[in-house]
């Protein structure tokens, strides 16, 4: 039997579950037509975008006749165990005394719902502006507020669905590149202090970051093996590029299209197109620049085989040493990744094999593990959970000796991600 029901815009109230518009989502400021309406502002922001209808589900929300105050309750327990989406998402809570409402399991299905949602919409983005229509500012800071609300309730959630997108995705797509490059950027600048309208701003424009290649012949920008010198030319035209697709549309922020025309550009003064140097570029962009620069060692591009998490944030220390990125940003990237990046697997002076959970923010140098092996190499059949800052008098003192390649291990990184495991 059909749930779904089609009301005017007149009918809809708090409550109901919204599953379908009269207008295509880019014509509106929502990322999805799929969410509870818990907020009076959204049924103003539908009216003056001209929304007419609107489609509800009767089983998981009110219906015409129902009384906010009798259904409020079934509602919530209706739709508890849906997975959910970044519209359903409530804001973080910033009373410290409020009782915690998602376990690590919500916590990650959240995170993957987010993550997953939001870049299925920047595909869609990415194919309008393929097809010649701009893209909408509303729609991305929407995006960009979705994904960030994950991030300041749980940031180690959204740092793990990081970690599982680049182990288990085969195809590469500006989109998703887009999506990785934005959460690192706003995970790191929490650590650094940028405000809610700089997280925005730099939120959109690493999601557009790479808009330019749109510009550019697909087969160049997604070659598996190493590009010849005129392609590397032609990929190093894409910052310019973006200024003529943009140009087309509606008129982004200047703080976002510095952010896109700068973020190739070193404190050096070696970067592309301009050769800018120090105080000539923007703060905002030389963090989406050194974002993209770890997502791209983190990653197979281009004929070169992916580094290891740790081994990337050494080569991002180096690049800061050399003077490509500030020395300070640099620092708190690494405070924000960690030393030893979630998803690293690592082996310990007990000669136990682990895998890196969490971030210890007091000491980037005693993460939160989960050991997998033994000392003489036998796998756990149920790994168990280690916080290498707290020290267990029955246990051994466990350090990180060094980082592990999972592939020449044997290792399934993101099977121990899915496992129950117990604490020790």
């Amino acid at each position: 039997m059909n749930s779904t029901k089609r009301i005017p815009i007149a009918q809809l109230k708090l409550g109901m579950y919204i599953v379908g518009m009269d207008q295509p989502w880019y014509r509106t400021p929502f990322l999805l037509h799929k969410w509870l309406l818990t907020n009076p502002d959204d049924i103003t922001q539908l009216m003056g975008h001209g929304i007419r209808e609107v489609t509800i589900d009767l089983e998981r929300g009110l219906d015409v006749g129902d009384v906010v105050e009798e259904k409020t309750s079934a509602v919530s327990s209706e739709t508890a165990t849906v997975e959910p989406s970044i519209m359903e998402l409530p804001p973080p809570c910033n009373n410290a005394d409020a009782p915690r409402v998602e376990t690590i399991g919500q916590q990650a299905a959240a995170a993957k719902a987010a993550y997953r949602e939001a870049t299925e919409a920047m595909e869609r983005v990415f194919g309008d502006i393929e097809a010649g229509q701009s893209p909408k500012v509303a729609t991305l800071t929407h995006i960009v507020t979705g994904l960030m609300s994950r991030i300041l309730a749980h940031p180690e959630s959204m740092m793990t669905q990081f970690f599982l997108e680049k182990m288990q995705r085969y195809d590469r797509t500006l989109a998703s590149h887009g999506m990785d490059v934005c959460v690192l950027s706003l995970i790191v600048a929490v650590e650094y202090g940028c405000g809610e309208a700089d997280r925005e701003t730099l939120g959109v424009g690493a999601l557009l970051h790479d808009i330019g290649y749109v510009r550019l012949p697909r087969n160049v920008y997604r070659k598996s093996s190493a590009l010849t010198d005129h392609e590397k030319a032609l990929m190093q035209q894409h910052p310019q590029l973006a200024a003529t697709v943009l140009s087309q549309g509606e008129q982004l922020p200047e703080a976002v299209n510095h952010i896109i025309a700068q973020h190739h550009e070193w404190l050096d003064g070696n970067g592309f197109p301009n050769k800018l140097k120090n105080g000539s570029i923007s703060t905002l962009a030389q963090l989406v620049g050194m974002v993209d620069t770890y997502d791209g060692m983190v990653g197979a591009r281009h004929g070169r085989p992916p580094l290891l998490p740790h081994d990337a944030i050494r080569q991002l220390f180096v690049l800061g040493e050399k003077g490509r990125y500030d020395k300070a940003l640099i620092e708190v990237a690494i405070k924000a990744l960690g030393v030893y990046p979630i998803g690293s697997l690592i082996k310990l002076n007990t000669s136990e094999k682990a895998v890196v959970t969490g971030i210890n923010h007091t000491d980037r140098l005693k993460p939160k593990i989960r050991i997998i092996s033994g000392p003489t190499g036998d796998l756990h059949k149920i790994p168990f959970d280690v916080d290498l800052t707290i020290l267990n008098p029955d246990e051994p003192t466990r350090t990180i000796v060094r980082a592990l390649d999972p592939n020449q291990e044997q290792v399934d990184l993101p099977m121990y991600f899915e496992t129950a495991v117990i604490g020790h």
